[in-house]
């Protein structure tokens, strides 16, 4: 079965909701795959950030409309089966979007059947230990997904974990120790919750020694393929 099926209908009904995703390790990509499932659905789509996100110029979200500008998200009237990419410009870093102002975002996300949000950052590393300002997870968020990447295992905790510093070894230990800890990646997890680890492609990793108490799938986005789920 698809990966990106069973992520989008384990996380949103057929009334749709707000979908929050947080963590490292595939966050962009995620956002646009369940974007192109649910707008593959019937469903309008919004695509946006809540926090820093690359632009349509650096990243392809395969959206059929792309905003950088609010006046003009704000015009845009929604249809059913059409997904719309809206994140503010970066004065300071052009290859960036930044969020769209809170009033906007609430206005926004009741015109869409699905809003779809990266809510962290992380650097492009495939692990995230948060701080006191993320993840960033407005209150109509209906359920999250929070994504770790299966390529940081092995690896050493300085060059895979935003937040972290350790020469300690991506082991399972560590890996079930961000899973427990209030600032790791279940932070933020409200209404419907996911882990999924990404990048199964990449490394496998021994899904019955993990320690969660939320559902787990574990695969690939880019093959989307499931390699291994637990409780879900």
């Amino acid at each position: 079965m698809s990966l990106i099926k069973t992520i989008g209908d384990y996380l949103i009904c057929d009334n749709g909701g707000v979908v929050s995703i947080t963590g490292a390790g595939g966050k962009t990509s995620t956002l646009k795959a369940l974007g192109q499932y649910y707008r593959e659905k019937g469903l309008s789509v919004l695509l946006t950030t809540t926090t820093k996100i690359q632009s349509p110029k650096t990243f392809d979200y395969d959206a059929d409309y792309a905003f950088t500008d609010e006046g003009d998200a704000l015009l845009h009237e929604p249809e059913k089966g059409q997904s719309v990419f809206y994140a503010q410009r970066a004065l300071m870093d052009p290859k960036k979007l930044v969020s769209p102002r809170p009033d906007v975002l609430s206005l926004l996300i009741k015109r869409y059947d699905v809003t779809i949000i990266e809510a962290d950052g992380a650097k492009g590393l495939p692990l995230k230990y948060h701080s006191d300002r993320d993840p960033v997870i407005v209150d109509e968020t209906t359920a999250v997904l929070a994504i770790m990447g299966a390529s940081s295992y092995g690896d050493i905790v300085d060059n895979s974990c935003f937040g972290y510093e350790s020469t300690a070894p991506v082991d399972m230990k560590f890996i079930n120790y961000l899973i427990k800890d209030d600032q790791g990646a279940l932070k933020g997890m409200r209404g419907r919750s996911l882990l999924f680890i990404n990048q199964a492609d990449e490394k496998t990793l021994p899904l019955d020694e993990f320690i969660s108490p939320v559902p787990i799938i574990m695969g690939s986005v880019k093959e989307d393929r499931i390699y291994g789920r637990k409780d879900i």
